[in-house]
């Protein structure tokens, strides 16, 4: 403690003035010089000196109740002393007590303060939160475009807006692929359910022989099936996938496939009165089959939308250079030049109205392009208006060793 180094001071200091003021003649008067010097220091009159024998050379005066006290014992010329220096601590518990008092009654307001203080940092510092739970309640199922305010700085609020973003557009990017997979499944299975359809009705218009029935039932099965591994192809590009197409390729007559297409088609053609003329050959590639079916099947689809009552509709496969092509030609409307670059791109419709009519949704031929170039190929458009439109299926030739 400070007052215990206080007191030691002064009695090194009463040690330092008999050493330094006294011989060995004056030894005698040491009484004398010690109430000389006690009279000059602070609290002097607390300094009470006694020698070996214990008699009182310097008396004190009666140390007080509250007080603190140290003792030193040294000697000089063959003489030891004993010395004790007291000091009153009164002063110090009276200002520990005023402190205590004014402590007591500041506590209060001290911590009223603390508590506002507390409340406005918090809610300082909470405050993007409160924002980001605000703007989290607007977010639902049919709007998940909107995002949490991301505050500046590098600290937890900030990784926690940023992580509900990262949330918000994985759910959003789901929501959109469950979107477009009702649609699309609506889109594509219109026209094999279509065929299903108008083959069991003319089938049953009127009483016919055994093997036409059996023929006619031949065509449901296959129309079926097909119609089954269109919904698994869907499945697999609504979870974002893109069908293996390589690990089912086999070596198919592309101009058979397109004769047994068109015999399915033949009735939706005749209900619309359309002229239907296939031009096809023996051409043998490495495809897969149903890919490429589906994807004829959906420009003839498209054919046969647009194009009006006693127009034609013309299906050709030919072998150009490096590649097959299967083209198919309509004489409808045709379509602007500037909006053929758009016409791949999904939802994208070049007449509203008239595809509300024909219960397009602009998405077959976003499909038949991600068919085709699955199989390493592409889908070309040529079309002007009033002059109908030829959509051509490109598939790039492979070695006959890869056939086998």
């Amino acid at each position: 403690m400070r007052l215990d180094e206080t007191l030691d001071r002064r009695l090194q200091g009463v040690e330092n003035f008999l050493i330094r003021e006294t011989t060995a003649a004056t030894i005698d008067k040491i009484p004398v010089e010690l109430a000389e010097y006690a009279s000059t220091q602070p609290e002097g009159h607390l300094i009470e000196v006694k020698d070996r024998k214990g008699n009182v050379i310097l008396a004190s005066d009666r140390t007080p109740y509250r007080s603190r006290s140290r003792t030193r014992t040294f000697a000089i010329y063959g003489e030891s002393y004993w010395t004790k220096a007291s000091a009153s601590i009164e002063s110090v518990e009276e200002s520990v007590e005023e402190i205590r008092v004014l402590l007591l009654w500041s506590s209060p307001l001290l911590l009223a303060l603390i508590g506002l203080s507390g409340y406005w940092l918090s809610s300082r510092s909470l405050r993007p939160v409160d924002e980001m739970t605000r703007t989290a309640r607007t977010i639902g199922a049919a709007d998940l475009s909107a995002r949490l305010l991301v505050p500046g700085g590098r600290d937890e609020i900030t990784r926690l807006a940023e992580a509900w973003n990262e949330m918000l557009g994985r759910l959003e990017e789901s929501f959109v692929r469950m979107q477009r997979f009702t649609a699309d499944a609506a889109h594509e299975l219109r026209t094999p359910l279509a065929a299903l359809k108008t083959t069991a009705e003319l089938t049953l218009r009127r009483s016919r022989q055994n093997e036409e029935y059996r023929e006619a039932l031949k065509q449901v099965v296959q129309i079926s099936d097909r119609i089954q591994a269109l919904a698994e192809t869907l499945l697999a590009i609504a979870r974002g996938q893109i069908p293996n197409i390589g690990a089912a390729e086999t070596l198919v007559d592309l101009g058979s496939l397109v004769d047994d297409l068109a015999i399915e088609m033949q009735p939706l053609m005749d209900d619309k009165r359309l002229n239907f003329q296939v031009q096809a050959t023996p051409l043998f590639a490495q495809v897969n089959s149903d890919g490429v079916r589906r994807i004829i099947a959906i420009l003839l689809d498209n054919a046969m939308k647009y194009t009006p009552a006693g127009g034609t509709v013309l299906v050709t496969v030919t072998e150009v250079e490096d590649r097959f092509e299967i083209s198919v030609t309509d004489s409808g409307a045709g379509i602007p030049e500037a909006e053929l670059s758009r016409i791949f791109d999904r939802f994208y419709r070049v007449d509203a109205a008239r595809d509300r009519k024909t219960g397009g949704f602009g998405l077959g031929l976003a499909i038949a392009r991600q068919l085709a170039q699955g199989h390493g190929g592409d889908i070309t458009a040529i079309s002007a208006p009033g002059t109908g439109s030829t959509f051509s299926l490109r598939l790039p030739k492979r070695p006959v060793k890869q056939f086998v």
